[in-house]
């Protein structure tokens, strides 16, 4: 099995004007390590040749990278220790293009698929990475990655406009108090960090989880909060996400408490009797006036926290589990607001914050993102051989353990779940009685 590398470069198809040298990167594009976003995608053999569908994927990848410029440049920092996308001729490396020919049957996804394995990468990575392989005699894999101190959005009807407009200007609208302390979970330590934190690179056991439609429905009405709940009388309502993320977490804490995994120091206390959640967030549907949806080029991940009862997500009852579900839909309610963001933008950009850079740091026990509102198998995604039959986002040791993602299959509206736990908890999490009345564990060569 040989494995041929490839260097793409953009193309000058579409003569568009010259990118600017550089691009500053903002504190909330650099509010986690430089980890990797992985897409894995499943095709059918379609009836061209090998040779011709690599070429067009070589040719079409070319065409993006001159469409979408920040994607072929390369992350890099200056003297004063700031990180910023360079983009001029000598920073343009190319994107590694791997073709692998397996003589193996077709297994599903394994962590060999990957054109790169490693958890966190270093600044002069190339951003993107893509390997195409074709197993004997079955399907081709297109795997993508990108380097996730940035995360730019691709969207084939996205143009770019300023490269890097000021960043979130309808924010900066709304008078903003820096918060004292720092918004959850961030943190300013006294010295720049010098290496990710432990938890991202502890070891883990990855499985899926498939959710049908109707037990998601059947998750929702079981958790929702009963009326004499002492708790959060004036907002008794949580959506089907809420209670996923509420189930997912207590399944993690559960199978960790019962294993006895042994805490990080970046992990809450065992005296806290608490566990922080840390969920991803798009804010850019959250400007007051709406103009940043379908404009504003790159990642606005407005992180948010719950801070949530131990002994309810410990617990296998549906009171409890509704308990944190109500916890997760206040903390998005109260973050998420446009006022909430504006102070998280003046935090970012507070000289006594950034000033040297690298000391805005983040903790969690439980890291959630949820993909399912993107079609990551639609039309869009047929290369001309038809839509992929499966996507993942990876599989292996490549995730931190306490880590769930989640995406949607729009055919069916079944969700998987991608969820990760420490290797001595894996059996644990498997046996979870409450997971396992609400999803089915996905088969590895299904996947």
């Amino acid at each position: 099995m040989v494995v041929e590398t490839y260097t793409i470069h953009p193309t000058n198809k579409y003569n568009r004007p010259p990118p600017p040298s550089t691009i500053a990167l903002h504190g909330l594009d650099l509010l986690s390590a430089p980890i990797q976003i992985r897409n894995h995608r499943f095709f059918h053999r379609p009836t061209s040749t090998t040779f011709d569908v690599i070429d067009k994927l070589k040719s079409t990848l070319a065409e993006a990278l001159e469409l979408y410029p920040p994607v072929a440049g390369t992350v890099q920092v200056n003297e004063k220790a700031e990180m910023y996308i360079a983009m001029d001729d000598e920073n343009i490396l190319g994107t590694p293009f791997l073709v692998e020919m397996k003589d193996t049957p077709y297994a599903g996804d394994t962590e060999d698929l990957s054109p790169r394995t490693a958890v966190v990468l270093p600044p002069s990575s190339s951003t993107l990475a893509v390997k195409v392989t074709q197993p004997s005699p079955l399907p081709y894999t297109i795997k993508s990655q990108i380097y996730a101190a940035f995360s730019i959005f691709l969207n084939s009807g996205l143009n770019l406009p300023e490269v890097r407009p000021s960043i979130l200007q309808e924010f900066q609208m709304i008078e903003s108090t820096v918060p004292k302390p720092p918004p959850p979970p961030f943190m300013v330590l006294p010295a720049p960090a010098t290496g990710p934190p432990s938890f991202l690179l502890a070891p883990s056991e990855i499985s899926t989880w498939k959710f049908t439609k109707n037990s998601m429905e059947r998750l929702r009405s079981d958790f929702w909060p009963s009326a004499s709940s002492k708790e959060h009388k004036s907002d008794l309502w949580i959506s089907s996400g809420d209670a996923l993320a509420a189930l997912l977490c207590g399944v993690i804490t559960r199978a960790r408490e019962n294993a006895n995994v042994a805490r990080l120091q970046e992990r809450s206390s065992s005296e806290s009797q608490t566990e922080n959640i840390m969920m991803a967030a798009d804010g850019r549907e959250r400007a007051p006036q709406g103009n940043m949806s379908g404009q504003y080029f790159g990642n606005f991940n407005t992180i948010l926290s719950a801070t949530v009862s131990r002994s309810d997500l410990l617990s296998l009852t549906c009171e409890s589990a509704s308990r944190v579900a109500l916890a997760i839909r206040t903390a998005l309610k109260l973050q998420l607001s446009p006022e909430a963001i504006a102070d998280k933008i003046s935090f970012f950009e507070d000289p006594q914050n950034t000033k040297p850079p690298g000391r805005i740091a983040w903790s969690a026990d439980l890291i959630l993102t949820n993909w399912c509102r993107f079609d990551l198998q639609g039309p869009k995604l047929d290369f001309g051989w038809g839509k992929p039959f499966c996507t993942t986002a990876g599989s292996g040791g490549a995730f931190p353990p306490g880590y769930c993602m989640m995406m949607q299959e729009k055919d069916s509206g079944d969700i998987f779940v991608l969820m990760t736990v420490e290797r001595e908890g894996a059996d644990r999490l498997k046996a979870d009685s409450l997971l396992n009345n609400y999803a089915t564990l996905v088969p590895v060569h299904n996947k």
